[in-house]
Formats: structure tokens, sequence, C-alpha cells
């Protein structure tokens, strides 16, 4: 079956495809029977699934950060619906929202725009730049586009400890980012394990924690590390920084290397950090500082033996040690082997710096555009964050806006 041509579709309905929609609309650049968005799992559900999986209460980054494009349209959200109460003081910026807040506003903005009413529910695997088109497999149809935006997170691609290798997919061991996980299914009298050192295990021990009879076990290697956010604000106002990065080869080792050095992963923001000290204090979880070295499953349960010699009996283990590279997912595997796109350092897809279009081995311009983690390499270590979704919206709107007017000028000759 072969979809009604589109003037662009948009693969994910997570912050940055839905961002960019509304960008799109609100420029008048497209109608919304121009639009589609392809997504397996509801806009913004699979974000939500996240947050609620790693027992997020609050949002990391300010108010501003947000779906819609007025910065200040959150806030304005919560004054006018008495919800004031819901935007949290910080020590350093501008208050953060919690997480009801935020999907309440984005359900809002998703509601004003229509954005339901073009989600087709499936899943990408494959694109083609075909001239004045973009062909789209999915797990569906075969969809026609004369402009694709991808904005996909890691989909599949979760990093695990090496250990942890013989034991997938072993029922008592998952990853807190496995789909199925739910930390509402852990049992009442259960002893938990959970492994790493960064805001997420540290969100996770402290939800469990605060649920009767279950005894939790965070292992972490490592001393803390506490920042605010997760990169330097210099990365957030695309400042000089963004120059530098731009100074050394698309898609390079040099690229990849100064992004990685910027961001500040497997850190703790101070009020997930206070948190964390207040239930160690109490003894209301265990920190084991050796690392794990061997787990093996037995009887349901795993056992894990730590370089220390110390040994632990599980229910279950939870890895809360991030995502693998945005390269690794299904999508960007399968383009690597089959498309005619350009990537290099580690699959990273050669991108435009002016306009986030992804390059062909030709040398021209694809028509396909990326955002979200995939674009790290041009926005830098805020790339997969909402700051990075407006940043990208400004680059993919911009040039969209040239293209579909000349498009325009050509069709009236």
């Amino acid at each position: 079956m072969t979809g009604t041509d589109t003037l662009v579709t948009i693969i994910g309905g997570g912050v940055h495809g839905v961002h960019l929609a509304v960008r799109l609309l609100e420029a008048e650049l497209i109608d919304l029977s121009e639009l589609r968005i392809i997504e397996p799992a509801g806009l913004l559900e699979e974000f939500g699934q996240k947050c609620r999986q790693c027992g997020m209460t609050e949002f990391r980054s300010p108010f501003v950060h947000h779906v819609g494009s007025d910065p200040f349209s959150l806030r304005d959200f919560a004054r006018t619906r008495c919800r004031e109460d819901e935007l949290v003081p910080t020590s350093v910026g501008a208050d953060r929202p919690t997480v009801s807040l935020f999907f309440d506003h984005a359900e809002w903005i998703c509601d004003r725009y229509d954005l339901e009413t073009v989600v087709l529910e499936g899943r990408a695997t494959g694109l083609v730049n075909n001239g004045d088109a973009v062909k789209i497999e999915t797990t569906r149809d075969r969809l026609s586009s004369r402009w694709c935006l991808l904005a996909v997170g890691h989909g599949d691609s979760l990093a695990y400890p090496e250990w942890a290798e013989d034991l997938i997919p072993t029922e008592p061991m998952t990853h807190v980012w496995d789909p199925s996980f739910d930390p509402e299914g852990i049992g009442e009298t259960s002893t938990v394990g959970i492994v790493g050192g960064g805001i997420t295990a540290a969100q996770l021990s402290t939800t469990l924690a605060r649920l009767p009879g279950r005894d939790v076990v965070l292992f972490a290697r490592s001393p803390f590390r506490v920042e605010t956010l997760e990169a330097n604000t210099d990365w957030m106002h695309f400042s000089s920084v963004v120059e530098k990065l731009h100074a050394h080869p698309p898609a390079s080792r040099a690229r990849s290397e100064l992004v990685a050095e910027a961001r500040h992963d497997g850190t703790i923001p101070p009020y997930v950090f206070r948190r964390l000290q207040r239930a160690l204090e109490r003894e209301q979880i265990e920190l084991e500082r050796s690392e794990i070295t061997v787990a093996t499953e037995a009887g349901g349960t795993v056992v894990a033996t730590c370089r220390d010699g110390s040994a632990f009996c599980l229910n279950d283990l939870i890895c809360a040690t991030g995502f693998g590279s945005p390269y690794d997912g299904e999508l960007f595997c399968n383009l690597r082997e089959q498309s005619a796109l350009q990537t290099d350092y580690c699959g990273s897809p050669v991108l435009d710096d002016e306009t986030l279009r992804w390059m062909c081995r030709d040398g021209t311009l694809s028509r396909i555009a990326v955002s979200g983690a995939a674009a790290q390499q041009v926005l830098g270590p805020v790339a997969r964050n909402v700051i990075g979704a407006r940043r990208a919206g400004d680059l993919i709107v911009g040039f969209l806006e040239s293209e579909l007017d000349a498009e325009k000028r050509e069709a009236e000759l």
C-alpha cells in the first residue's frame, strides 16, 4: 500500500517532533492537512512513560523549556490555572515545572493544534531520499513525503555493563528504560539492586525506597557528581562554543569527543542529590561502592558479586546506566546499510551545520533533516534536550521557509 503524498512528515512524536510540528504550523509554512507525524505510541507517550519509569516528579530544566514556541507559555498556563505551586524554585536559574504540569501543558498545546489528527500509528523502518521526495517505509505502509524531519531518540539502544550481557533477557534483571519495566510491578517484599550513579539511578532509588517492604541497594562505583544542568549554559545560548564545535569536520571523532566532554552525563542535580542523601542517612537505601563483576540468575533471583568480594541476593536488578549510541537504533542502522546518506564516525549522520539536512554521498543535500540526539554533532551536548529541539526548530523552519517559497514560485511558472 502506498500512502498519500504529504508535504512534511515528522518521524517521532516526542518533545522534538511535537515542537517541530508546532513551529511549522505557527510559521504558516504548511497547513495541518499537509503534515503527518509517524509515532507508534502516541504523542509524548514514550517520554511520559520514561518519566514514570524512573520516578521523576519535576524537571531538571527551567519552565521556558517546553514543546510550545512561546518561552513563557508554560508559566502563563500555570498562572491562569492557579498551578503556580507546580513551578518549583531552584537555587540557580528559573523555576522548574513538575512533570504533571509539563505534560498537561503539552497536551494543551497538542489539542490547540489538533496534532493527534495527523498521527500515523506506526514505526519508520527505512528512508530513501528520492530526488524530489522521501520514500518512507513503516510498519504499516509505504509513504511519500516532500520533506522528512527525523526526530527520534535513542530507540532501543540501551547501555548495559559488560557483566550484564550474559543475563539479558533474564527476568530478574532489566533496564530502567526497557519498555516493559514498571516500578509498580516490583514485589512488596523485594530486595532491589539498582546499578548507576546518575540522576536516573538516584530518582529510581529514592522512589522505590519510599515504598513499604522494598530493600534498595544502590551500586554506584564512583563518587556522586552534582551538576545543576546537563551541560554548561554556554551551549544553551549557542554562543562561541558551537563555533568551536563546527571548526572540526562534520560527523568527526573530534566533534564527538568534544560533545561527550561537554555533556554532564552521569551527574545528579542538587535537589535530587539532597533526597538521595536523606534516604542514605535514614538507611532507606544501602550504598555499595564496589563494582559488580559477576551476576548470575538463580531460581528467579540474581546473585551479584562485587569486586570487593561482597555478594547480594536480589529479587530484582535494574540497570540505570543510560542509553547507547543514538546512531545504533534500528532505523539508523538500516539507513547506514541501505541508503545513499553520508555517515562517518561511529555511524553519525553527516549533517549540514546551517540546516540540519542530512548530506548525500554525492555531496548534495537530502530532503531529510535531523533533530534530537542524532544532531548532537551540530547542536552540541544539549541537542537531545528541549532547548535542543528549540534550536533545531530555528534551523529547520528557517531553511524550509526558503525551500517551500522557492517550490511555490517554481510551481507558479
